[in-house]
């Protein structure tokens, strides 16, 4: 399995591919959660839902996968 690194410098570098889907299913699944939470009455637990998907898509960017282990493999 390829490594990764982990930091703000890594921001606009290339997400490994089941980071990135990881990240958006969380969006999504917290987009559908916090709907459904206040549509059902509870606006607070739908804004706090949402936040969680929000930072947690957020944090999913600071991953990379690590090139210098890769190029020393080969």
């Amino acid at each position: 399995m390829k490594k990764v690194d982990f930091g703000w410098k890594y921001y606009f570098q290339p997400t490994p591919k089941r980071l990135r889907v990881f990240g958006d299913s969380l969006a999504a699944a917290g987009t559908l959660g916090a709907s459904i939470a206040v549509l059902n009455g509870h606006p607070i637990v739908g804004t706090v839902v949402m936040i969680i998907a929000v930072i947690g898509k957020f944090i999913s960017n600071f991953f990379t996968e690590n090139k210098k282990e890769d190029n020393e493999n080969n």
